[in-house]
């Protein structure tokens, strides 16, 4: 049994798909999200949280008398060696 030239390049093109196709689809989602995480919307509102943390590690670092760097956007109190606010995640100045 003989394949025919356009059954192998049905083949073929079926090949390139699944082997090019797949990851390339998956790099380009990635780099959507991406894209989209850098958007100006995101930037906008990520400073914009309001309240106050009242949580356990609060009372943590009051009970165990560390120095504490408190964050200027949720008022949640982190450690001496924290680069990241624990409730907001924004970067301690």
């Amino acid at each position: 049994m003989s394949i025919t030239t356009v059954e192998l390049a049905l083949r073929l093109l079926t090949f390139l798909c699944v082997l090019v196709g797949a990851p390339l689809c998956f790099l380009v989602g990635f780099r959507l999200l991406d894209y989209g995480a850098k958007d100006t919307l995101v930037e906008r509102f990520s400073g914009a949280r309001t309240g106050r943390d009242t949580g356990q590690l609060n009372a943590y670092f009051r009970e165990a008398a560390v120095e504490a760097t408190t964050c200027s956007i949720c008022g949640a109190a982190n450690g001496p060696d924290y680069t990241y606010c624990h409730t907001c995640q924004e970067r301690l100045d």
